[in-house]
């Protein structure tokens, strides 16, 4: 009995990693297109999102205004499907550094864009293209990181864009990397989390659970956060990758945690948000937020704000752990959360829209439909 329990979970992860799989490569029928879930990144004026027709779009992030909307690929066949015709996907969300936007795209191309006017500074590669690229991009110093579905990570040159190191791992990748120091934290589909030394690429120390990781990891004091598809939430020692505690779930952390005030908030795919102390992994609260999170949430000032996949928006205080409901979109919502100053932003994958939002007023302050 207990070898076919171990089976039947075991073909239970399979097949729903399949369906997941799917939908990210747009193997879901003729004419099905990969969709993207790109959050929104907001910097000086500017509230910019890669959308679902694949653009690169900002918004004035104050009257949702655009000032420019530049298409990153033209729609091209085949593709993963045979026959199928797809548009570019956006699933990582852009990153802003010196004044130029990066932004990493499902055709297998990292795009750098001169933030001011929206004009092309560089592409990566020139000609051909990498395997699909669904996470997203780390920028550290003079390089930007990231990974492809191939399971190779990349080091460029944020000035032109040149390869500085590639590392292969043992299976695809999803997860956006995260730089602390001089390790690239980057977790793949091989049940491993790689800590790269940051100017070589060099391995220099791998952590393996018994199924695949799809989040992105969060570094806080030392240690590494982050899920995984057995449906623990990992606490990782940053220096040598060692085991510092590990929580169990009934279902996957799918969303990337926040870590405030000595406390791991983490939502869960079963509709709860788990909160834990950040030391020991001791259980503190659960939540129940109606419904599974995909989107990782975000901070702002004493609340974290969580967002989930039917659009339900709320906010947990950091100190008394209450929860309050700021607003349902009724729309689905996988991309990661953005704070700024006072605002939530959130981009919704169903009547694809940008939503700014303020919690505190519990108000929707603009909207802007992609067409």
């Amino acid at each position: 009995m207990f070898k076919t329990n171990r089976i039947s979970k075991k073909l239970i992860l399979l097949l729903s990693l399949i369906g997941v799989l799917a939908v990210l490569s747009g193997c879901m029928g003729t004419g099905q297109k990969p969709l993207g879930w790109s959050g929104v990144v907001v910097s000086d004026n500017d509230a910019i999102f890669g959308s679902m027709t694949g653009k690169l779009i900002a918004l004035n992030k104050d009257a949702s205004t655009p000032r420019y909307q530049v298409p990153l690929e033209t729609t091209t066949s085949g593709g993963g499907c045979a026959g199928a015709v797809t548009t570019v996907g956006i699933y990582g969300t852009p990153v802003i550094s010196d004044g130029v936007i990066y932004i990493s795209t499902y055709g297998g191309k990292i795009y750098a864009y001169n933030q001011d006017q929206g004009d092309l500074k560089w592409v990566y590669p020139v000609t051909d293209a990498l395997p699909a690229i669904v996470s997203g991009i780390a920028p550290n110093g003079d390089k930007i990181f990231f990974a492809d579905t191939n399971g190779v990570v990349y080091a460029l040159s944020k000035a032109d864009g040149q390869k500085v190191w590639e590392y292969p791992t043992g299976a695809k990748i999803w997860a956006s990397p995260v730089v602390s120091g001089d390790l690239v934290i980057v977790p793949g589909f091989d049940k491993k989390v790689y800590a790269l030394d940051i100017n070589t690429g060099n391995p220099v120390w791998t952590f393996e659970a018994k199924s695949p990781f799809a989040s992105a990891p969060v570094v806080d004091n030392g240690t590494v956060y982050v899920g995984c598809f057995d449906r623990n939430m990992y606490a990782l020692d940053l220096t040598d990758g060692s085991q510092k505690w590990v929580f169990a779930s009934p279902n996957w952390f799918w969303a990337s945690p926040v870590i405030a005030d000595g406390k791991v908030f983490a939502p869960n795919l079963d509709g709860n948000t788990y909160i834990l102390d950040a030391l020991t992994g001791t259980q503190l609260k659960v939540i129940n937020m109606t419904d599974g999170v995909a989107s990782s949430p975000a901070l702002l000032g004493d609340n974290v704000i969580v967002a989930t996949k039917t659009g339900k928006i709320f906010s947990i205080n950091i100190y008394s752990l209450e929860m309050k409901a700021v607003t349902d979109l009724a729309l689905k919502v996988i991309a990661t959360v953005t704070v700024s100053g006072e605002v939530v932003y959130i981009h919704t994958q169903e009547k694809e829209t940008v939503y700014a939002i303020n919690p505190e007023s519990r108000t929707i302050i603009w909207t802007f439909v992609v067409s």
